[in-house]
């Protein structure tokens, strides 16, 4: 059973994309703030727009809107994805 949960949680993604970046904001809580990057991936199979949110940065990204971001995703499920930022 360790092993299972080893391997969920060490997942292990099979593709990868090249998204456009749409947004960059500071993203503010009463304890702590930063950066939260969005973007975009126009999927040709399903002809679904994916977005993409990266978790929260400490320090501003070095891509800017327009640019491109690496992202790595579950072709299965891409709601498992993980942004290279």
């Amino acid at each position: 059973i360790c092993l299972v949960l080893y391997a969920r949680s060490h997942r292990k993604f099979s593709s990868s994309i090249m998204a456009t970046v749409t947004k960059i904001e500071v993203e503010a809580t009463s304890i702590s703030s930063g950066w939260v990057v969005t973007a975009q991936w126009p999927d040709q199979r399903s002809g679904k727009t994916l977005l993409f949110r990266s978790h929260r940065l400490q320090f501003p990204p070095r891509i800017s809107i327009g640019g491109t971001v690496k992202v790595d995703i579950d072709p299965r499920n891409p709601t498992h994805y993980h942004m290279d930022l």
